[in-house]
């Protein structure tokens, strides 16, 4: 989680894309339901608004380190549902950028067996979902990534990333776009 939070960081990702941050979070949590740090405001809502758009005195990785959240140290379903949600059409509208963060949260997550792979679509944008898909040796995709290095690599990548979640859950699924990627 910690190297996510430093890619973000790094690559300066916008975690809430278009929307403000209390309108993305509340998609997630129910923020008048958890307390205010602040004995000013009633709720969590007012006591984000108040440091992050009115006096924008907290950091911009505040979130990963507030306990009402819980993302650094919960629950790993919480943790996936939350960058998941980064990447949604309506917070995202831009899919390559979304694709291309996809990898980079991916490219951290399948050292532990999570993956986020495209659960459906929407207005013809992937929505993910967070999946726990193992730690396994895939040498066959490895040797398909490396042959493929040199063709549209986000097509190449978001088919590989849909075989790798297809592997376990539906394996006919993984067969037919491996052939159809060799096609």
């Amino acid at each position: 989680r910690r190297d996510i939070i430093d890619a973000i960081a790094a690559e300066g990702i916008n975690l809430y894309g278009r929307l403000e941050e209390t309108e993305f979070l509340s998609r997630l949590f129910d923020l008048q339901q958890l307390p205010s740090f602040d004995p000013r405001f009633k709720d969590a809502a007012g006591d984000i608004w108040q440091h992050r758009v009115n006096n924008d005195d907290w950091n911009n990785d505040w979130l990963f380190y507030d306990t009402r959240f819980n993302l650094l140290h919960g629950d790993d379903e919480i943790f996936l549902r939350f960058l998941a949600e980064t990447l949604h059409p309506v917070v995202r509208s831009d899919s390559t950028e979304a694709e291309r963060i996809c990898q980079l949260f991916n490219q951290y997550l399948r050292n532990d067996g999570f993956q986020l792979v495209e659960r459906t679509r929407l207005s013809g944008k992937s929505v993910y979902v967070g999946r726990y898909v193992g730690i396994s040796a895939t040498p066959g995709l490895s040797a398909a990534r490396e042959s493929l290095a040199g063709t549209d690599p986000t097509y190449v990548s978001q088919q590989i990333t849909r075989i790798e979640a297809a592997i376990v859950n539906d394996p006919s699924l993984a067969i037919g776009t491996a052939k159809e990627l060799v096609e």
